[in-house]
């Protein structure tokens, strides 16, 4: 949990992380939200709970930084789920329509599918080397913030981009419950909104540009 501790600092300096039991008291688990995809995030309920100084993670107003460090973690994690995503959706893709025949012709030896499905690969090969950069350099302890917020838009975005077509390709039978396209295509459709929707993260990447380029 984090909380502010010197609200005079605001976020430089002023927020604390804490570890806080479940069975504290004045802490209530009070229901889990069913999500579109698997994630069943908690909402909690805090009544005057009390929390001893030794539960402090780190220092005093180090909050902030250890935030920003697991943010920047997790947004790695995302872009690299949506390479998976989008990998499972390929298979798919690339064996249905190499079957699937339309008026005499595989929908593999049609130039509209055959662009489809080359621009989800390219876009993927294209998005593992960027995280797999991007995971390099955050192990060498690198500060790569800004980037982290642009894997992020991006490998959300590809992987829903990629489920989309993979779902427009198999026409009806992308629809039903018997194919998994259409929870693939719900897990990354809101993949894309959480920890961090695309426009926050724009703005922000908005701002480390124009310090690059702006001048």
């Amino acid at each position: 949990l984090q909380a502010a501790t010197d609200r005079s600092k605001g976020s430089r300096g002023g927020i604390s992380t804490f570890l806080v039991d479940a069975d504290t008291p004045g802490v209530e688990l009070v229901r889990y939200q069913q999500m579109m995809m698997d994630d069943r995030p908690w909402e909690i309920a805090l009544e005057n709970v009390k929390v001893p100084v030794a539960n402090m993670v780190g220092e005093e107003g180090e909050g902030f930084k250890f935030g920003q460090t697991w943010i920047t973690a997790g947004r790695i994690r995302h872009a690299a789920r949506g390479i998976g995503v989008a990998e499972r959706c390929m298979e798919l893709a690339g064996s249905y329509t190499n079957q699937r025949e339309t008026f005499g012709k595989k929908l593999s030896e049609r130039q509209a599918v055959q662009f489809m499905m080359v621009d989800s690969w390219m876009d993927t090969q294209m998005l593992r080397l960027f995280v797999h950069n991007l995971a390099a350099r955050a192990d060498a302890g690198e500060d790569i913030r800004y980037e982290s917020y642009m894997a992020k838009v991006k490998g959300d975005e590809h992987a829903f981009a990629v489920c989309d077509r993979t779902m427009q390709v198999h026409g009806g039978m992308g629809l039903t419950t018997d194919l998994p396209i259409e929870k693939l295509w719900r897990d990354s459709r809101s993949m894309v909104i959480t920890e961090g929707p695309p426009e926050i993260l724009r703005m922000v990447i908005a701002r480390a540009f124009y310090r690059e380029y702006g001048s």
